[in-house]
Parts: C-alpha cells; sequence; structure tokens
C-alpha cells in the first residue's frame, strides 16, 4: 500500500472475456451447439458458456423475472458476440435492455483489439462499428476502453484512446509481468511491471502528443475474480484486497469478475455478506469500470502523466503468420479509399438526382459499413497476432480477411470506374484518357501504376499527357504501364496517353559488369550493388546527395536472408521470450545458399528492376527463396521483395548491417510515433513494432537509413550495441504452444508456407533532423515518404461513353498549417455513421504540439456543394463537449488541432 493511502472501496465488475476467435471459431463460441469438442477436451469449463448462455444468464441476473435488479451490474466488452446474440435472442435481449441502466459497455468494439499489431485506422473503426451497433440497439456508448489480453500495447495508445473520447483504460499484460517475468538486461529498465508494482497500478499514461488516458493495471490479471460465488465471498474478497492494495495509489480497488467465456457470478450477493459479515472497514461494490474510474480521478491522488513503454511482451507474434497481416492492411486502405472515391462519385448526384441521392448514398454507405464489419474482427489480438489455433487460422481468419480484401477492392475499384466514367476529358486527336487516383490526404508526385485490360492495345501510343506537361512511360514486367503524375489530396486527375515522343528528365538505370556478377542500380539520389558474390544481397549503398556521396551508408553485406533457430518458440513468442533461462535467437551459421537465377526484368528509364532466385540449404533440406530490387526515378530509396518459406524451428529475418551501431529506432505507431529507446530484456534480436517507418539512429542520434513497410512490422536491434538491423520475414518455430489442449502440431508447423514481404531502404540525407542533429519525426516527412510508398499512384483507362459529369481533376479535401514546418495530413474522408449526408474527415498532425489548420472543401464546393457548419467530434463520431467551435469560411474550416488527431464533421448541401 502506498504511503497515507487507506483502502475503504474495493469495487467488484462482473464481466466474461470473450475472444472473436482462438481455440473455436466465432460461430461456436456464439452458440456451442452441438457441443464442439477437441478430442475429449472442452474449451468451456464447468463455471464457463458460450456466449449466447453467458448473456442469456446476466440477463436473468440484471433483471429476474423481467425486473431490473438496481444491486446487480454486468459489463460487456465485445459487440461481435453481443450483436450475434441480440439478433438470434430477440425476445431475451428486449428483457436485456430494459435493464440497460445497469449494463456498461466497456471498450465497445466488435471485438477486444490488439493496439500493437493492426493499421491505426481499422483500430478506430472496430470501436466505431461496435459503438454506432450498440448505440442504436440498446442507446448505450462506452466511457473507457478495455484491453486485458493484449500481449503488450502501443506506447502511445493514448492517442487513439483520447481521439475515440474514451477516458480510461485496462489492460494486464506487460514486460517483466506473468507468465515469464523476465527481468531487463543488467543496467535497464525497470520492467513496466515493477514500474507499476512500485508507482502504482493506476496513472495517467501520457503520449507524446499530450494525449492522456486513466490507466489501471490488472497487476492480478483479468480473471482475477473468476473464483468469487457466495459461498466463498468472505475470503475471496479479503484475498482481492491483501493482493491489489499494496500497489494502489487511491482508497479504492478494482477486481475483474470473470475470465475467459466465464458465466457470470452473482456478485449483488457476495457484495452484500461481505458487508454483512465481514466486520472489515473495506466496503465492497458491485459496479463497473467506470465506478472505478470516476472514484480514482475524484481521489485527486493520480499525480501527472507518464510517459508508459509497455512492450515487447509477446514480440513472436509481430512476425508470426504474415499473411494475416497483409491481408489486413491491404483490406483497410481499400476500404479508406473507396470511402473517399465513394464520397467524390456520388457527390455531384447530390445536384442533379435529389431523392435518388438520398438511396444512393444510404446503399453506399450501407455497403462500406458490411465491409468495415467483416474487416474489423481481424484487430482481435488473437487475430492478426496470428496466435489462433490452426484450423481456425486456415479454417475462419484467412478466409474471412481473403473475402474482406476482394470485397474491399471491389468497393474501391467500382467507385473509381464511376468517377473515370464521369470525367470531363478533352483528348487532343488519337489521345486516350486515363485517370489518375490518389486516396492520400496529400499532394505528391509519383510513378503512376496503370493496369492494362488484356483487350486494350496500346502500341501506339509512347509518352502520357499530363496536366504538367508530357512525361515518358513505361510498361511494367507484370503487363501494366509506369508513368509519373502529380495529384492533389484525396483526388484524382486525368491525363492523356499520347503518340508524341518524349524523351525524360531523369530516369532510374541498371548497368551490369562484364561478367554479369554483379549489377548496379542507380538514379540521381541513390546507387545499390548487388552481387552474385553476396547472393544477390547489397553490396554497397551509396547517398548520391550527401557530403561524401562515394561513402557506402552500409557496413557489410545487406539484405541476406538469414535463419535464426527458434526451436523453443511458439506463435506467440521467440524461444528467448519463454523463460529467463531460455537463450537468445541465433543465427544459424551453418546455412548454405547457391544462386540459381538472375532477371532483369525492366530496364527503365523510370523504373528499374532486378531478380534473383536463391536456394538455401537449412538443416539438410533446400528451400528456394526470390530476390527483387525496384528502383524508381527520383525517389531516394530502393525497394525490395523477399519471397520463401520458413523452415520448420527457424525465424526468418533479413539482415541490414549499417555504418554504425543502432541505438535507438524511430518509429511510426498505429496512428503516430516514438522514439525512445528500446529496454531489452534478452541479447540477440529484440523486435518492435513498428508503422510504416522506422529511422534506425546511432549512438548520437544521426540517422543511418529510413526502413519503409506497409504490413511488416518486425524490425529491431539484432543485438545490444550491434550495427545490424533485422527484420521479421516468417516464422516457423518449433514449439506447439496448443499442446495442453491437447491439439495436435499441423503438418510442417504453424506456418510453412511461402510468403512475400515488401520493404525499402532510404538513404540518410533528406531525413529530417532537429537542432542537434538528431532524426525528428515531428515534421512527417518520413511518414509521408512512406505512406506514398505504400499506396501508389493508380490509374485506370477512361471509358469511350464518359458523360462529362465531373471535372477533368478534383482534390475533394485538403488541409494546410497556419505556419511551422510540420505537415499535417488527412487520414479519412467517409460519411457520418448516424447521418449519412454529412462528411467526417479526420486530420492527423505529428507536431506534438498545438497546430492552426485549415481544412479546405474546395472540390466539394466544384462538385456543387456547400459548407453549412463545421464541428468537431471525437472518432466516434460523438459530439464533444464544451468543445471549440471551428471558423467556416466559404469552403475553408480553421480550427486549432490540439493533438495529433482530430475529427471534423461537415454538414453540407448540394
Amino acid at each position: 500500500m502506498k504511503t497515507g493511502v487507506t483502502i475503504s472501496k474495493v469495487i467488484l465488475c462482473t464481466t466474461p472475456h470473450l475472444d472473436w476467435d482462438w481455440i473455436l471459431p466465432f460461430t461456436a463460441l456464439c452458440s456451442n451447439i452441438p457441443p464442439y469438442r477437441i478430442g475429449e477436451y472442452s474449451y468451456f469449463s464447468s463455471t464457463g458458456g458460450d456466449a449466447f448462455t453467458i448473456f442469456s444468464q446476466a440477463t436473468d441476473l440484471l433483471a429476474p423475472n423481467g425486473t431490473p435488479d438496481p444491486a446487480y451490474f454486468y459489463s460487456i466488452c465485445e459487440m461481435g458476440f453481443l450483436k450475434a446474440f441480440t439478433d438470434a435472442n430477440p425476445q431475451i435481449a428486449g428483457v436485456l435492455k430494459q435493464a440497460a441502466s445497469n449494463l456498461e459497455i466497456l471498450g465497445g468494439g466488435i471485438t477486444s483489439p490488439d493496439s500493437l499489431l493492426p493499421h491505426g485506422e481499422a483500430f478506430i473503426r472496430n470501436y466505431l462499428t461496435g459503438t454506432s451497433w450498440v448505440q442504436q440497439a440498446y442507446g448505450l456508448f462506452p466511457k473507457h476502453a478495455y484491453v486485458p489480453d493484449d500481449f503488450g500495447h502501443d506506447s502511445q495508445l493514448p492517442v487513439m484512446l483520447a481521439a475515440m473520447g474514451l477516458q480510461g483504460v485496462a489492460f494486464e499484460r506487460v514486460p517483466g509481468g506473468q507468465p515469464t517475468n523476465i527481468p531487463p538486461l543488467k543496467g535497464q529498465g525497470p520492467s513496466p511491471a515493477q514500474w507499476m508494482t512500485d508507482n502504482g497500478t493506476e496513472f495517467v499514461w501520457g503520449a507524446r502528443d499530450g494525449s492522456t488516458a486513466i490507466a489501471h493495471w490488472l497487476m492480478a490479471g483479468y480473471g482475477q475474480g473468476s473464483g468469487l460465488d457466495p459461498s466463498n465471498a468472505l475470503t475471496q474478497i479479503q484475498l482481492y484486497i491483501d493482493a491489489n492494495a499494496p500497489s494502489s495509489v487511491t482508497p479504492t480497488l478494482y477486481v475483474p469478475v470473470g475470465t475467459d467465456f466465464a458465466l457470470p457470478t452473482d456478485t449483488a450477493s457476495c457484495v452484500e455478506i461481505w458487508n454483512q459479515q465481514s466486520g472489515s472497514a473495506v466496503t465492497a461494490v458491485a459496479g463497473t469500470f467506470d465506478d472505478y474510474i470516476q472514484a480514482i480521478v475524484g481521489s485527486g491522488l493520480l499525480g501527472a502523466p507518464q510517459a508508459f513503454r509497455p512492450q515487447p511482451y509477446y514480440s513472436g507474434c509481430y512476425q508470426t503468420r504474415p499473411r494475416l497481416k497483409r491481408l489486413h492492411y491491404d483490406a483497410t486502405r481499400a476500404l479508406l479509399g473507396a470511402e473517399i472515391f465513394g464520397v467524390i462519385a456520388g457527390a455531384r448526384n447530390a445536384q442533379t438526382c435529389g431523392g435518388a441521392w438520398t438511396v444512393e448514398l444510404q446503399a453506399r454507405t450501407s455497403a462500406l459499413r458490411e465491409a468495415w464489419l467483416g474487416l474489423v474482427p481481424s484487430t482481435h489480438h488473437d487475430f492478426i497476432t496470428g496466435t489462433a489455433a490452426d484450423y481456425v487460422y486456415r479454417g475462419e481468419q484467412l478466409p474471412r480477411l481473403t473475402a474482406a480484401r476482394t470485397g474491399a477492392n471491389g468497393l474501391r475499384r467500382d467507385a473509381m470506374r464511376e468517377i473515370a466514367a464521369q470525367v470531363t476529358a478533352a483528348p487532343q486527336s488519337g489521345e486516350q484518357p486515363v485517370v489518375v487516383f490518389n486516396q492520400l490526404g496529400f499532394a505528391r508526385t509519383g510513378l503512376v501504376e496503370l493496369a492494362v485490360p488484356p483487350t486494350q492495345n496500346l502500341a501506339a501510343f509512347s509518352s502520357v499527357r499530363t496536366p504538367n506537361g508530357s512525361v515518358p512511360f513505361q510498361a511494367d514486367a507484370d503487363g501494366g504501364l509506369l508513368f509519373p503524375a502529380t495529384c492533389d489530396s484525396l483526388g484524382y486527375t486525368t491525363c492523356y496517353l499520347s503518340t508524341d515522343t518524349v524523351q525524360p528528365t531523369t530516369q532510374a538505370t541498371i548497368t551490369t559488369s562484364d561478367d554479369g556478377a554483379s549489377y548496379t542500380l542507380a538514379n540521381a539520389l541513390i546507387s545499390v550493388d548487388v552481387s552474385a558474390a553476396s547472393m544477390w544481397a547489397i553490396d554497397t549503398i551509396l547517398d548520391l546527395r550527401s557530403a561524401n556521396p562515394q561513402a557506402n551508408v552500409l557496413g557489410g553485406t545487406s539484405n541476406q536472408v538469414g535463419f535464426y533457430l527458434d526451436a523453443d518458440g511458439n506463435n506467440y513468442r521467440y524461444s528467448c521470450e519463454q523463460g529467463a533461462s531460455y537463450p537468445p535467437l541465433k543465427l544459424d551459421t551453418s546455412v548454405t545458399t547457391v544462386v540459381t537465377g538472375v532477371q532483369v526484368l525492366e530496364t527503365g528509364p523510370l523504373r528499374v528492376r532486378l531478380q534473383a532466385q536463391l536456394t538455401c540449404t537449412v538443416a539438410g533440406a533446400d528451400y528456394p527463396y526470390q530476390l527483387e530490387y525496384l528502383l524508381a526515378a527520383d525517389e531516394p530509396f530502393v525497394r525490395m521483395r523477399t519471397t520463401g518459406n520458413c523452415p520448420f524451428g527457424y525465424s526468418a529475418m533479413t539482415m541490414f548491417d549499417l555504418s554504425a551501431e543502432v541505438d535507438v529506432i524511430a518509429q511510426g505507431t498505429p496512428y503516430h510515433w516514438d522514439d525512445a529507446r528500446q529496454v531489452r530484456y534478452w541479447t540477440g534480436p529484440s523486435m518492435q513494432a513498428t508503422h510504416d517507418f522506422l529511422i534506425p539512429e546511432n549512438t548520437s542520434g544521426a540517422p543511418l537509413c529510413a526502413i519503409y513497410h506497409g504490413a511488416m512490422p518486425a524490425w529491431g536491434q539484432g543485438d545490444q550495441n550491434s550495427t545490424l538491423l533485422v527484420g521479421g520475414l516468417a516464422r516457423n518455430p518449433g514449439e506447439n504452444y496448443f499442446g495442453w489442449c491437447p491439439i495436435p502440431a499441423p503438418p510442417g508447423g504453424i506456418d510453412p508456407d511461402v510468403h512475400t514481404l515488401e520493404y525499402a531502404f532510404r538513404v540518410p540525407t533528406g531525413i529530417t533532423v532537429d537542432s542537434d542533429g538528431k532524426a525528428d519525426p515531428s515534421d512527417g516527412a518520413q511518414l509521408i515518404e512512406a505512406l506514398a510508398y505504400t499506396t501508389p499512384l493508380t490509374a485506370l483507362i477512361a471509358p469511350p461513353n464518359s458523360t462529362t459529369a465531373l471535372p477533368a481533376s478534383i482534390s475533394l479535401a485538403s488541409v494546410s498549417a497556419a505556419s511551422g514546418t510540420s505537415t499535417p495530413i488527412l487520414t479519412v474522408a467517409k460519411p457520418s455513421e448516424a447521418d449519412p449526408a454529412s462528411l467526417i474527415l479526420r486530420a492527423y498532425q505529428p507536431s506534438n504540439a498545438s497546430m492552426d489548420v485549415t481544412v479546405s472543401l474546395a472540390g466539394l464546393q466544384t462538385l456543387g456543394g456547400t459548407v453549412n457548419d463545421a464541428s468537431l467530434v471525437t472518432a466516434l463520431e460523438q459530439s464533444i463537449s464544451g468543445g471549440q467551435t471551428p471558423t467556416v469560411t466559404g469552403a475553408d474550416i480553421a480550427f486549432t488541432a490540439e493533438l495529433a488527431l482530430a475529427t471534423l464533421k461537415v454538414g453540407w448541401s448540394a
């Protein structure tokens, strides 16, 4: 117990933890009929049951005989299960609704999400989809998040929580805690578990941008109260007080009563027994997590916000089953594009179609809502992490995510086709209009990827006329065309395939040695040497705009595939994470590699592309691998693709030997960034869950390079005080986590499949640094470059029967800062959930300072729209009490973005 704190109250909160899927698929967890068994093992214990049984019994306790009991409270986190129950049991759900005043929606996402690996917007949409449904169905809305089972947490999680308007958060799993209790290496730490044990389980968690959340660590686990019942209430409640009091900084304790699929406990009776018979000065209360948060906030004892970095916990899952991560990110990006282009495609109809537009808007919004509902379960902490049983992974998760990506791509493609069929094109004689699309919330210039239908003959064309002049094009190795173009924020522009001959002003080149044993890929910014002697790994990278353009920015051969021994690892953990006595991941130096082929696929001038085939012999077996290098003109980074499968008992990684020791890795997080030095718990590779970009820094803070990726989160130091940077390609660890069920190990391991991972290496010149020369992501430059890498400009050929209903180019919306060097961007443009005729825009700014911004809707105005009003709302699209009122001037909306994320609701009319 902290000095001067006397415990006066213990709140017992009855809540089950309902995994979307894990050992069983979702449908079996909803209603276990017929009983789903794994051999002789039943997932549901004698005190547990499926979700429908749980909610039925909770209804009986909340409203016995149909009449609400004011003494009983119940909390539900996962709306996916509540929605399924409500749809299947409308009569019982009707009784549950009558007791809604004692029913807490805690979190309110469709599922309980991981906060480290999902796309930041998918994390928010999980909550938006769930809360929108439960608000409509039950008239309830959450105040807090509850993520008890996540395997570590995003250090910048308060950014997203504050943006959603959620006040508090509860969690359990942090480094240094159960079940492994691995301490930090000597001289580092303390671990988060030790820090909270010493300083308090409740505190104000502060992010870099100033966002905060009231945090509570479930130090005894989210199932602490699962053994409670009226027969043992006196003993158990005293045990809870004894366990929790020593690390409490306020007089109120919180005990979660429930665990995985636990049947509800009669906490009202337990409380009555304790208060009448215990003789204790501590009062027991059957209540909610909100009761607890308001009590500890009201105590005034929480203190100032604290930076908090609760990872790595189980970091093996950052690399496990990469196909899930790729599908999740592909689908998320496609849906964001579908929303943006759908708004543009339908905006003109608001003016011309009258009542029919309302029907169109409802249909479009409904399709998007269903698409998000199909996608957001993948944010679950046993889904995107790759930690489910094999038959759930292959039988439910992969099919669901594959369908989600297919559907999302279809919605985006349909909206783009609608636009392409309506643009006002003005081709000159012999020209073919093409429409270039930019779904990102900033203007950019880049290489456009034009997919060419098999029926389209483009042999007559040799260049592209763009609004900024004519440029050459290049056929790519996949049957499409490449050409450079500029496109404004959230919009499109029209270009024309032309018969004119145009010479490139800049170009990428690929040259080879006389014997063909090496190649150099180069443009004006970067030069990359690869060779057969290095198994087509990278020998040299030159930063051609640096003060020393002939100095290799590498310290040795890089982009080598390394196979690390991981025999003791499982879905969740690398071998070194199993316990303090386990050895670090060790590179298998007995692996041999031979070259089996090399081809130049593209020769420029806009992009060059080299592909090499290898055979890696690991533990006596051969594994084919393929390396690709792509270099575009005017880009300061080389793109790479590595394809192969991972041997059983190993983790496969790409290895970069940099020019100096890697001290700190600045990195993107799901919706912000961080650059704290990682606390290490083992030697050897120590991975971080990165988003979009990472910048390894030397001991002085200077950037050694930047790495960009779209769905390859696991990157880290190869060892302490090492020049090695490693990135996780695939894992096939040796241990069967589910042997206790018992579920047999899948043939070939948990993931013997072939995977393709994509990433890019950027040279240091041009990476933003502060006045001390330290890498500084606060201006957004690396994020913008990374987003442009992962989401290229795309184009469609305009059909011959275009209706000319849309202008030749549009930027739906853009955002700018009134001053400073940091660049804000728009990340979302979509119809409002509750009022699809209103527009929702989300702005992100990376500065960690208040920023005056202006959002321009000039494009909406061009489409015939008039901005009527604007208000700041939460990311869950709820009003903000006492918030600032944006200033609307014509199509411009000005406000102060006080934190990293701001959401704007715009009322407009045709």
